[in-house]
């Protein structure tokens, strides 16, 4: 059952923050909560207007035990048909 919590908690996460629902890639429980990672088609104007398909964020989220956001960093970007992600680079 709490697979099921996370991945709820996970689409209002995404249609609260990104006006977009997501696709749940991972979920992974640890000591301190969830490490999980998402896929969002990014809506923005800028985005659609230089890319040719539509733009996918991956996103890094961790949520406590209680399936409570309390952190996201987004990873990569892709279009669409593209297999491979461009990584954020630090």
């Amino acid at each position: 059952m709490s697979i099921t919590n996370a991945i709820q908690s996970l689409q209002k996460f995404s249609k609260n923050t990104f006006f977009s629902s997501c696709r749940v890639i991972t979920i992974k429980k640890g000591e301190q909560g969830y490490t999980c990672e998402i896929e969002v088609v990014v809506e923005d104007e800028e985005m659609r207007r230089f890319a040719r398909t539509p733009v996918i964020g991956l996103w890094a989220v961790e949520m406590d035990v209680r399936y409570h956001v309390t952190s996201f960093e987004r990873k990569g970007m892709r279009e669409a048909t593209s297999l491979e992600y461009d990584f954020d680079k630090e």
